[in-house]
Parts: structure tokens; sequence; C-alpha cells
């Protein structure tokens, strides 16, 4: 599911929500925002190194910061099909650097609201 946000000088921002069943009584929910065309990348000695994962495709990219606990920001890389994982996000550590092609995604693991 994709919702336009923002789109600003050619850069247009969407939020996807992944709810996955840990098991029967837990449910991680990670809200993710896209960034098209903007690659996230860290300068900073702070920043943890990226988990690469090679020849993969977007929704697996998205699935694996899912499953990873600490994934806060992806990019990914049509191109080439590199998908990186880090555990930091644009607000603690690094820039978000325009670059044709490729999608960043940042997370928020806001909890949604509870029906009742």
């Amino acid at each position: 599911m994709k919702h336009t946000i923002i789109s600003l000088l050619h850069i247009t921002i969407v939020s996807i929500i992944f709810v996955i069943p840990i098991d029967s009584q837990n449910i991680k929910t990670l809200l993710l925002t896209e960034r098209n065309d903007i690659r996230y990348e860290c300068t900073n000695s702070s920043c943890s190194t990226p988990t690469i994962i090679l020849g993969t495709n977007l929704r697996d990219c998205q699935l694996a910061c899912l499953t990873d606990n600490n994934c806060r920001t992806i990019t990914f890389d049509p191109s080439i099909n590199q998908c990186e994982l880090f555990t930091d996000s644009p607000s603690q550590y690094g820039s978000l650097i325009p670059q044709i092609g490729v999608v960043t995604f940042t997370a928020d693991d806001r909890q949604p609201p509870t029906r009742k």
C-alpha cells in the first residue's frame, strides 16, 4: 500500500506499512517512508557498517529490514540489485544524497492504532 506524502523538487516520498506476525501473540509493524532518487550515505565514524545484500529485489530488501530488529534505513539500487540495511537513521547520522534510480526507505516503528 503506497501513499504519496509530499513531492518536492521531483523527490517523491511514499509510506509503506508492513505488518508481519512473529508468533500468535506478537505482531511487528514497521512504517517505511520511501524516498525515490535518494541514497543514504553516512560518513560519520559513529555510523554502523551496513549489511549488504546482493542479487535481491526491492520487496526482498524491505522484508530483510522488517526481519532485522535493528534496521532503520534501507537503500536499494536496482541497477545492480543491491540492498543496504543500516541501523542508523538519517536524523542521527549521515545524509540523504540525490542519486537517480536509487530508493531509500527510513523506518518508523510506531504502532498502528488498536481496533476496538
